[in-house]
């Protein structure tokens, strides 16, 4: 779930004295609707409106008005859309800085936040922008609650103080502001500074999203999904996040792409996935830079290409995304779209395991334990995967319960074998299941048992594990090919 996210800058524009002069009311509404598109759309994660309002005030400040200068440069360092040059950025706000703060001393609520947002994003003075927040918030502007209470909640610039956050997001709520709302929600659904409340967060983020926050569309999508605050739904999972998704919101198009290529909630199919992953993914979304790069790794549908692949992963360990740093040391490895490079592949999986991918620690283990790219070292191997078997890593759990039984790298233990075999087993590990059989069959670190044995190869020769059968029909059972065992783990 998407807690937060950009700056929180939402709110109900109560007054535009701030355009210039001469507007009739007619084109004063429609200035005004351009600032509550404006400063709402982005934070509630709605791209395609935010496209639309940014170039509506752009346009609007090009037309010389002097607010929408200052509100367009205003953000033009943090939003992309808003890009100005150097040059025109620093002059907007130059011209605006003045008029600005003119407004804001007489009292004007949006031209006092307005000010903060200046004072924190480009003029880089904490407590100035607090001052000018809290005048505006004190006055009942949500889009200063909210800010303020994001600062106390991050702990930006102040002391953090999630129960000061609780209340001014309660008070942008309680004016049915939806990010007041949103945020508000997810306090709740974190017990930060608020009792612990799935319920309450689904009830506000349900709100947000009938107002169209399409970051509460999304959580309440994951809530669906998960079961949390309301019964598991995964059709009314996918149906938000398919509204998030259609609003433009990268985690939507995400989340989507997700239940599509897994047929949760509506039917499997690929290629609707790489559509949606494909949308998130042109936003930076690294998650779906991943996703639609294993979808033409492996070919499912999209037509298998290992170079689209690769450009997709690359992109992703740009955003220094763990595992699409590990499936480009797994790609140089198996030498995929391009020869192998072992080297290369080390230096891969060395950038993931830093972040502790388990994958990528246990390709290490393996590199050490074999002396690929590197000097044979037991001590190593063991060392890496017992990183990722802590992890929870099935193949290291196996791979270190080998190491235990050989007295590689480790002093030689069968008991500490037999555990992790265990541990590895309990997860689906065929290897694992057929190991620990073999001890129970000889009563090694555990008690001598043939009951388990045969039982425990039966495990692993359904799972296509040839020793494992070998080992059934050498001793004379075949009745495993006609009853398979029931699902669950004889591992003990």
């Amino acid at each position: 779930m998407r807690i937060f996210g950009k700056r929180v800058l939402g709110v109900l524009v109560s007054s535009l004295c701030l355009v210039a002069g001469g507007a009739t009311s007619e084109s004063a509404d429609e200035m005004r609707e351009t600032v509550n598109l404006f400063v709402n759309a982005r934070t509630a994660g709605s791209v395609d409106d935010f496209v639309v309002a940014v170039a509506n005030v752009r346009a609007l400040a090009e037309s010389g008005q002097p607010f929408f200068r200052f509100l367009l440069a205003v953000y033009a360092g943090q939003e992309p859309l808003c890009a100005l040059s150097g040059p025109v950025r620093d002059r907007y706000l130059a011209e605006g800085r003045p008029l600005m703060l003119g407004h804001a001393e007489a009292g004007n609520a949006l031209a006092q936040y307005l000010i903060g947002v200046d004072c924190d994003l480009n003029l880089r003075q904490p407590d100035e922008a607090r001052t000018w927040f809290r005048r505006a918030a004190e006055g009942g502007h949500a889009l200063a609650q909210n800010s303020l209470g994001l600062m106390y909640c991050q702990g930006r610039g102040v002391a953090q103080d999630y129960d000061q956050a609780a209340e001014l997001f309660r008070q942008a709520a309680l004016q049915a502001d939806m990010n007041g709302e949103y945020n508000l929600g997810t306090l709740y659904a974190g017990g930060h500074g608020v009792p612990k409340d799935a319920e309450m967060a689904f009830r506000l983020f349900q709100r947000a999203a009938e107002k169209g926050h399409s970051n509460a569309m999304n959580n309440l999508g994951w809530l669906y999904q998960k079961g949390v605050g309301v019964p598991a739904n995964a059709g009314q999972a996918a149906q938000w996040y398919r509204k998030a998704a259609d609003s433009g919101n990268a985690d939507g198009q995400f989340n989507y792409g997700f239940v599509c290529a897994r047929g949760l909630g509506v039917p499997q199919n690929f290629r609707e996935a790489g559509v949606w992953y494909w949308r998130a993914a042109e936003q930076g979304h690294a998650e779906a830079q991943l996703n639609i790069g294993m979808l033409y790794r492996d070919g499912a549908g999209l037509k298998r290409d290992d170079l689209k692949a690769l450009t997709w992963f690359a992109k992703a360990a740009e955003r220094n995304h763990p595992m699409a740093q590990f499936f480009i040391g797994q790609m140089y490895e198996q030498g995929r779209g391009f020869p192998a490079d072992i080297e290369r592949a080390y230096r891969w999986y060395l950038k993931a395991a830093k972040q502790d991918n388990p994958r990528a620690l246990h390709a290490l283990g393996t590199f050490y334990y074999r002396g690929k790219a590197v000097a044979k070292d037991y001590a190593k191997a063991a060392e890496h995967y017992r990183r990722a078997a802590g992890m929870g890593l099935a193949a290291a759990q196996n791979n270190l319960g080998m190491l235990y039984l050989r007295g590689e790298g480790v002093a030689r233990d069968e008991a500490r074998a037999a555990e992790w075999f265990t541990k590895a087993a309990k997860q689906g590990v065929a290897e694992a299941a057929y190991n620990l059989a073999l001890l129970h069959e000889y009563g090694k670190g555990v008690g001598l048992s043939h009951i388990k044995a045969v039982k425990l190869c039966r495990q692993a020769a359904l799972q296509g594990h040839v020793g494992a059968a070998e080992w059934l029909l050498k001793n004379g059972y075949t009745s495993w090919l006609d009853r398979p065992e029931p699902d669950g783990s004889p591992a003990e």
